[in-house]
């Protein structure tokens, strides 16, 4: 047996941070068939995943081996031939938990090696100091407007259903998948507070549901309120107040582990009826460091969990930061605890549903539209009202350099009888706009911006697009 280092990662997506793979390598014969080997490495100080892959010589004349795994105290599991362990997730039938320091040992299960035949085997194993794993999963290939939500709940945290007997239980997450894939989504962002527990199931059930991406993410729940992160398993600090930690420490930390964070609900009261839930930490928070802000909620605003002011959304707020010159993206969350069971109601998994142009159908693609605010709500589900905003090729969430001139914006509307467009330009509402078709809007010198709404007969906002900005040096 031969052990030694690789000079480059053997997993794509693997972030080594100057720690070389280790490669061990032997040879198999039919003496060996039906036994084991141990085979030992070191696990290095901070490691937080591994992969592990096994390649052999000789399976086209019925060799068959497979792998597993002993950490310093514990069997981890056995029966892959390439497998990753994390501590909040790794390939079943593996347990997950933390890469403790020390040494490991490969189980080597030579099942069969036919008379006359050596084989060679390599065993790789690579370390990772982000727990994060960037799989490349692609559910769809090409550019286009993907449906989904961003933000829902499962029994591991305070998301309930009925049990087969009519009990109210904490629900399990693949009732909440089955609901967002019945409704057609393409992804759905898996939310539980304070929690990555989820991870290992949501990563158990993608090869199942194989036609809608399901996002990682969870919502930071604090004392003062709540944002919802997506792309990242990496512990966060939420005793935002505690030890003198700060709400732009915690921003920070999100950004450095990769991680797309939105304020959630940020007009939503906090006190008795739900503690922490409006945004209190407004007067410290850096909002360079926001990248997104929840504009409409369908569970608060639909008065599932308690009964909001009349008309309120998360516009005003998000619209305040947009007016000083930021770009954070308006998002909607459909915020589902009851894994689909009061859409009938319009409160539910998707409901509203966030519409994001993205290169392909990706976890990193759909968060990097999200960055880019490539971003259309649609308040009614995936089947709802629709609006589109354009000027020339520049779609919402583009800038395009316009001073001085009328500009043209065409607007697209779809599914609403009985609906009209409002028009806003730096935040003011413009005299008339078409429901489809062309509407000129001079652009004086300096930075501006220009959005839409489709609002119903009773001038609710049904739709809504991120802003097309204009002169702001992007």
């Amino acid at each position: 047996m031969v052990v030694r280092n690789l000079q480059l990662a053997f997993l794509t997506g693997v972030c080594l941070w100057g720690q070389a793979p280790v490669t061990i390598e032997g040879k198999a014969t039919d003496r060996d068939s039906s036994t084991y080997r141990m085979l030992p490495f070191e696990a290095p100080q901070g490691a937080k995943r591994v992969d592990v892959e096994l390649s052999f010589t000789g399976r086209d004349r019925g060799v068959a081996m497979s792998l597993g795994i002993f950490d310093p105290t514990m069997f981890r599991g056995a029966g892959r031939n390439s497998f990753t362990i994390a501590e909040y997730d790794a390939t079943p039938p593996f347990s997950m938990g933390p890469i403790v320091p020390g040494k490991w040992n490969i189980l080597l299960g030579i099942g069969h090696v036919p008379q006359g035949v050596t084989s060679d085997y390599t065993v790789r194993v690579a370390f990772s100091n982000s727990d994060d794993k960037a799989t490349g999963l692609v559910i769809r290939s090409g550019a286009g407007w993907y449906k989904g939500d961003l933000h829902s709940h499962t029994g591991h945290s305070d998301g309930v259903c009925y049990s087969q007997s009519g009990k109210s239980i904490p629900c399990p997450a693949h009732r909440l998948i089955e609901a967002a894939a019945a409704r057609g989504l393409d992804f759905l962002a898996v939310t539980d507070h304070n929690t990555a527990s989820t991870l290992n199931q949501i990563r158990e059930m993608q090869p199942y549901f194989d036609k809608i991406l399901l996002i990682h993410g969870r919502e930071i729940t604090t004392m003062n309120g709540h944002a919802n992160v997506w792309g990242t398993a990496e512990f966060l600090d939420f005793r935002i107040g505690f030890n003198g930690w700060r709400v732009n420490d915690f921003l920070d930390q999100v950004h450095r582990a990769n991680g797309v964070i939105s304020i959630n609900h940020a007009y939503w009261p906090t006190g008795a009826e739900c503690p922490g839930c409006g945004w209190g930490w407004k007067a410290q928070t850096d909002f360079a460091k926001v990248d997104a802000i929840e504009a409409l909620n369908g569970y608060g605003e639909k008065g599932s969990y308690f009964t909001p002011p009349a008309g309120a959304t998360g516009i005003p707020f998000w619209e305040e930061q947009v007016a000083r010159g930021l770009h954070p993206t308006a998002v909607g969350g459909g915020d589902d605890h009851r894994a689909g069971e009061q859409l009938p109601l319009g409160v539910g998994v998707g409901t509203p549903t966030t519409v994001v142009y993205a290169s392909e159908l990706s976890e990193p693609a759909i968060l990097e539209g999200v960055r880019k605010g490539h971003v259309v709500i649609q308040r009614g589900g995936p089947d709802g009202p629709f609006l589109m905003l354009t000027a020339g090729q520049a779609i919402p969430g583009d800038s395009i350099a316009a001073s001085g001139k009328d500009v043209t914006f065409s607007v697209r509307s779809e599914r609403c009888g009985g609906c009209r467009v409002a028009l806003f330009l730096d935040g003011k509402q413009q005299p008339s706009a078409p429901l489809n078709g062309d509407v000129g809007v001079y652009i004086a010198p300096g930075r501006h911006w220009v959005r839409a709404e489709l609002r119903n007969a009773s001038d609710e906002v049904v739709a809504m697009t991120n802003p097309i900005y204009c002169n702001d040096g992007r």
